[in-house]
């Protein structure tokens, strides 16, 4: 098969094209296709705003399949880690080039997966590279959890029925709500049913400040949630689920409750 390369460039936001950094990618690679590859046949796919942490990118999907199709004998890109900064999904993608006879080459770091020591580097950069992303990750949480213990608000959506306060920079209750939570945790306690405490909210006509009509979701997660008792939760959830207990950081007694702790 004849030389044809496809092209990868993206930008994780918006305002690095701006930067010029899409179109230097774009520029750079065309001219490593042509004068050192040697070939004006290629095809640029790219991506904007989308992170490099999976591969779930559509132009990135739609290049890895016409790779699969056998439409290319080359993979450019600008940095390696333009393609994948984990390093499960760049070994699976790397395994599929290989298969398809598809030569992986990262422009920046001058190397070419042709030969055995491209191969090689190209795998140690990774690790690295990896390691960094979980290094970062490890230090933002760990700032987090910090802030948490000490009480300032982590950045969470603000709990209904609770307000932003700028000068304190931490919810402040809303106290034209006021009245609509108290009821939900005191009539709760006499109905012991959140599909109840719907059918009396929606019957009365008590609006939702988020608009729309109260659920058993949202009831249950208002009763549920320590913030209206004065205890600050933070550290107790992950995408998808909920973490164990012992790693919560909950602060006692940390601001103005809604309603009292005993309910």
């Amino acid at each position: 098969m004849s030389n044809k390369v496809a092209i990868y460039v993206s930008v994780s936001t918006h305002y690095q094209i701006d930067k010029d950094s899409l179109p230097l990618q774009r520029q750079d690679l065309i001219n490593y296709a042509m004068y050192v590859l040697n070939t004006n046949e290629y095809e640029i796919f790219e991506d904007v705003g989308y992170s490099g942490k999976n591969t779930d990118r559509p132009a990135f999907q739609d290049m890895l399949s016409k790779i699969k199709n056998g439409e290319f004998s080359h993979l450019l890109v600008w940095k390696f880690d333009r393609t994948s900064r984990n390093l499960i999904d760049f070994c699976d993608m790397y395994e599929d080039l290989k298969k398809c006879n598809c030569t992986f080459i990262s422009k920046n770091e001058q190397f070419d997966t042709s030969s055995a020591m491209g191969e090689a580097m190209l795998k140690i950069i990774l690790v690295f590279a990896e390691l960094e992303i979980k290094l970062t990750g490890e230090r933002v949480t760990a700032v987090m959890l910090d802030r948490a213990t000490r009480g300032p608000w982590n950045g969470t959506p603000v709990p209904l029925n609770y307000k932003w306060d700028k000068e304190k920079k931490f919810p402040a209750i809303d106290e034209d709500e006021r009245t609509t939570i108290e009821l939900i945790f005191n009539k709760y306690l006499e109905a012991k049913s959140t599909t109840a405490m719907r059918s009396l909210l929606n019957a009365n006509d008590i609006k939702i400040k988020c608009g729309g009509t109260w659920t058993t979701k949202i009831i249950s997660d208002i009763i549920r949630n320590p913030f209206y008792k004065g205890t600050y939760r933070y550290n107790y959830r992950k995408p998808g689920r909920g973490k164990n207990e012992n790693e919560w950081v909950l602060i006692n007694d940390n601001h103005t409750g809604l309603v009292s702790i005993e309910l």
